[in-house]
């Protein structure tokens, strides 16, 4: 059977183009030889099963009985008594599969009969003292159980790990999932961090699982080559790695759609072009993976650290929980220039996402953009926006996205150049935590458009302060595209400002390069 590129589930190494997940992984080994627990998290659809499902098999090989079992099935059971059969029988079942029949563990019947919240431990312990190996378990998706459930399953890992052995108790124990154990403590009391001290302070560590580098993408994408004979030439590969950043999921997802959809022929080979229409596709589709990423956007505590990064706050609290739950979740990323969205198609996802429903309400593009030659009339462009956001921000302002208000510039002014774009253009954005400013870079009938867009707060900065950054800000971006003339976008969200006060509009050469400055 020929091998595809896959986006749905663990990889099989016989189906599936795949690199080795165990790779990107610090090695694992020497903790569990010194029978430690451990956690292993990252983003949704990296590899975190396929690397740990490969592990379980290694240790098997090295003579442990390694079980590697999914809790998913306790999702949403917050009350022990339900979830805590799930988890036996999520083990069981994985073990009988996974290991020879005299390292089964006994039948789940006569465990169910004991003390709800000592159930899982006692039956492990049965268990290990009917195996003369260490017993390794991996616990996938342990951060969907939650409450109650949460805590007496750490709790009774606890209790066991004080006797872990050959015959006592599993050596090793991995928690696997998106989010670092403090993050599930946290949400097993609604938010109100537990103590300490309890009841999980045995975890050696937290590992995560990198995403592909340049060299990995390469990698991936020659074994199609070698496969099929059909190349991706080095510009797709660049294009797929800017646009991924690495994420595996993502990867793999463009590749897919490239070679199943758009160039069926095997004789010709990908280019950076067909990447960019699956990448179109892939944000167009809403694929579970990108729904999800949509979905999250909403989280309370998610919008806050989005909406910093995208506005360019200078006071994003990095060492907050939210903050490292956004890392966690492959959100955002850290980078010198500070936090920013974790790639660019990414970037794209959240910026149409939020702006959807604006969008949408903009129906046809009534406004004149183009000339008769069909490049863009950015003037034009400029002055039925503004005309359009002195109608209507207010209401916009009302009906923003919860824990998006600040942003609602940013997200109108994308809005309404996505219209454009629809009509045949590109457009990058570029916007990070400290920055202070989004920019954005049009590309339409073969010419660059560059847009920077900041706002006055409505406290502590001044107009002149924000004026006087933007212009050198707006001057740098031009020279980093390669254009020479370019709009700085200042929105006014100070009270009491009429719109008289806040229109304004002036030309300015900042060394060479000419900025067109419009406040409103």
């Amino acid at each position: 059977m020929a091998r595809t590129f896959n986006t749905t589930g663990p990889c099989d190494e016989a189906r599936h183009y795949m690199l080795p997940a165990e790779a990107r992984l610090p090695d694992l080994v020497p903790w569990v030889e010194e029978q430690l627990y451990f956690v292993v998290h990252a983003a949704r659809q990296t590899g975190k099963t396929t690397a740990m499902r490969a592990f379980a098999a290694r240790l098997r090989e090295r003579g442990y009985v390694a079980v590697w079992a999914t809790l998913e099935t306790s999702q949403g059971l917050t009350e022990l008594g339900e979830a805590e059969p799930t988890w036996l029988r999520a083990i069981g079942r994985a073990a009988n599969r996974q290991l020879p029949a005299e390292h089964w563990p006994p039948d789940i019947d006569h465990a169910l009969t004991g003390n709800v919240g000592d159930r899982l431990g006692a039956w492990l312990t049965s268990w290990c003292a009917s195996v003369r190996a260490p017993v390794v378990l991996l616990l996938d998706e342990a951060d969907v159980v939650s409450g109650a459930a949460l805590v007496s399953l750490l709790r009774q890992l606890r209790a066991g790990f004080m006797d872990r052995g050959v015959g006592q108790f599993p050596v090793s124990v991995g928690l696997i999932g998106m989010r670092d154990l403090r993050d599930y403590l946290t949400q097993a009391k609604d938010g109100s961090p537990i103590n300490p001290g309890s009841p999980f302070n045995i975890k050696a560590g937290s590992l995560t699982l990198r995403n592909f580098t340049h060299e990995d993408v390469a990698a991936l994408y020659a074994q199609h080559t070698a496969d099929t004979g059909q190349a991706f030439t080095p510009e797709a590969v660049e294009r797929a790695f800017w646009w991924t950043s690495g994420q595996p999921f993502l990867v793999n997802a463009l590749a897919r759609d490239c070679v199943m959809r758009l160039v069926l022929d095997r004789s010709v080979p990908i280019t950076a072009a067909d990447i960019d229409v699956a990448k179109e596709a892939l944000v167009l589709a809403r694929t579970t993976h990108l729904d999800a990423l949509g979905q999250r956007l909403r989280d309370p505590r998610v919008a806050p650290v989005v909406q910093a990064v995208l506005v360019g706050d200078m006071e994003l609290a990095y060492a907050s929980d939210d903050y490292t739950l956004c890392l966690d979740l492959g959100l955002v990323a850290d980078t010198k220039s500070g936090a920013t969205i974790a790639n660019p198609l990414y970037r794209e996802v959240l910026a149409r996402e939020l702006s959807y429903q604006t969008q949408r309400n903009l129906r046809d593009a009534w406004w004149k953009w183009s000339r008769a030659d069909g490049t863009l009339d950015v003037p034009a462009l400029v002055e039925a926006f503004t005309e359009w956001w002195r109608e209507h921000a207010a209401v916009l302002e009302e009906r923003a996205e919860r824990g998006y208000l600040e942003a609602v510039p940013h997200l109108v002014f994308m809005a309404f150049l996505q219209r454009v774009v629809n009509g045949g253009g590109r457009i990058t954005r570029e916007y990070a935590a400290g920055r202070g400013a989004l920019d954005l870079l049009l590309e339409y009938e073969g010419e660059k458009h560059v847009f920077e867009i900041k706002r006055v707060p409505a406290r502590h900065v001044s107009l002149e302060r924000v004026r006087a950054e933007g212009l050198k800000q707006t001057a740098s971006y031009l020279d980093t595209v390669g254009v020479s003339e370019g709009w700085l976008l200042i929105f006014d969200q100070r009270e009491g400002r009429s719109w008289e006060e806040r229109l304004t509009t002036e030309d300015v050469d900042v060394g060479g390069k000419w900025v067109r400055v419009r406040g409103m």
